[in-house]
């Protein structure tokens, strides 16, 4: 037999084995990505100097191998990407580097990004379209089934609404108390109880969403007594009332802090407890006040949608209160305004062991309404408390 045709024959039947040996080969290859914002191109040395989304400053490294690709701002699938060149990135552009596992220094094998001026765009748009967006309670959270129930509270009745979150170009993100932002997440951060927003396709009746965008958190409304106030780091030292408890509240740009006068805050505890009006009279009661007054709890504002603050039946008597306007148009007050031991409500983001809040709202001046809570017996602020609606941040409405 031709030795040439031994030869081809043992060359085809071993490129049989070692083409699937080599396809398994590349599918095992790894890549970490390196996720941030371009800071400085560096054509000529072929180095862009990127900022991280959470560390410092780094270098990413590109050759003639590197494969650019552009991606529309807001998209995800990489699958669209267009072809393009190192040329085409500039300072300002969010990047994706794509790097082998282990091979940290060297070139990137892909590099992802999206123009500035696009992402500035859609973000506008985007603000646009959250103003709009829909907000609840999350009750029940099928991760396998990308599926979340919410309760949306509005004016009318409380509306149960499906969440079809199974979206591949799904954007998700999280409150975070540390850093005051929505920082990227997963949906298995979700848990029933936080508080959910969402933009995406709403079905004519508003009983079911598919999801193009979803924000979650963890709220709370929190009664505290301040132990120590930082007022160069915008931290507040504090006991949780309810569980006696430390606690670190942070004060933000987006905090609003206002104080409620005494004659607004005792019209207040009176609502939710007739029996305070002994108080001063030299009547009974002391300073709490009986533990069935059949007044309403107390809602603070951003817990639960503005209410009528008491007022069941007669014996709160008068016209009941738009507690949202009362605190609305409380004076605004500074950090510096606040005193060690002065007991204040807060709703903000908490972390999940209650150990730090970032505050959207402090109330301060307090002091009666929650002396005034029927529901903890004589002295409120020596035990359990609670001023209606509990871990929301508020029951949106579409």
């Amino acid at each position: 037999m031709d030795m040439r045709v031994i030869a081809s024959g043992l060359l085809l039947a071993l490129s049989a084995f070692m083409i699937p040996a080599m396809a398994q080969d590349a599918a095992k290859v790894k890549y970490v990505s390196l996720i941030g914002t371009v800071e400085k191109v560096d054509a000529a040395g072929k180095v862009l100097a990127v900022k991280p989304d959470k560390a410092d400053q780094t270098t990413v490294k590109f050759d003639d191998k590197t494969q650019f690709l552009r991606l529309a701002a807001g998209e995800t699938d990489t699958k669209k990407a267009t072809r393009a060149a190192a040329a085409d990135v500039s300072v300002g552009d969010r990047v994706i580097a794509r790097l082998r596992e282990g091979e940290d220094g060297k070139p990137a094998v892909f590099l992802y990004f999206s123009k500035q001026a696009e992402l500035a765009q859609r973000k506008e748009k985007t603000a646009e379209e959250w103003k709009n967006g829909v907000s609840g309670l999350a009750d029940s959270v099928d991760q396998a089934g990308k599926k979340i129930v919410i309760t949306v509270r509005g004016a009318g009745p409380a509306k149960s609404v499906a969440l079809d979150v199974s979206s591949n170009i799904l954007d998700v993100t999280r409150f975070s108390p540390e850093t005051g932002k929505n920082e990227p997440s997963t949906l298995a951060s979700i848990r029933p109880g936080d508080q959910v927003t969402v933009i995406g396709q709403k079905n004519a009746d508003m009983t079911a969403i598919k999801v193009d965008a979803i924000t979650s958190g963890f709220y709370k409304t929190l009664p505290v007594q301040i132990r120590s106030i930082d007022t160069a780091t915008g931290q507040i030292a504090a006991m949780d009332l309810a569980s006696k408890k430390p606690i670190t509240i942070s004060i933000g740009t987006d905090s609003v802090l206002k104080r409620l006068d005494d004659a607004t805050a005792q019209q207040l505890a009176r609502r939710l407890n007739p029996t305070i009006q002994a108080e001063g009279r030299g009547g009974r009661g002391g300073r709490g006040g009986g533990a069935d007054s059949g007044a309403a709890p107390v809602a603070i504002p951003g817990a639960i949608p503005d209410a009528a603050a008491g007022g069941r039946g007669g014996r709160g008597g008068g016209r009941p209160l738009d507690l949202g306007k009362v605190v609305d148009q409380a004076p605004v007050i500074t950090l510096a305004d606040l005193k060690p031991n002065e007991p204040i409500v807060v709703f903000g983001a908490a972390t999940d062991d209650l150990s730090k809040m970032r505050a959207l709202r402090l109330i301060s001046g307090v002091d009666p309404i929650l002396r005034a809570a029927p529901q903890n017996g004589s002295d409120p602020l020596a035990g359990n408390w609670s001023l209606g609606g509990e871990g929301g941040g508020g029951g949106g409405t579409e």
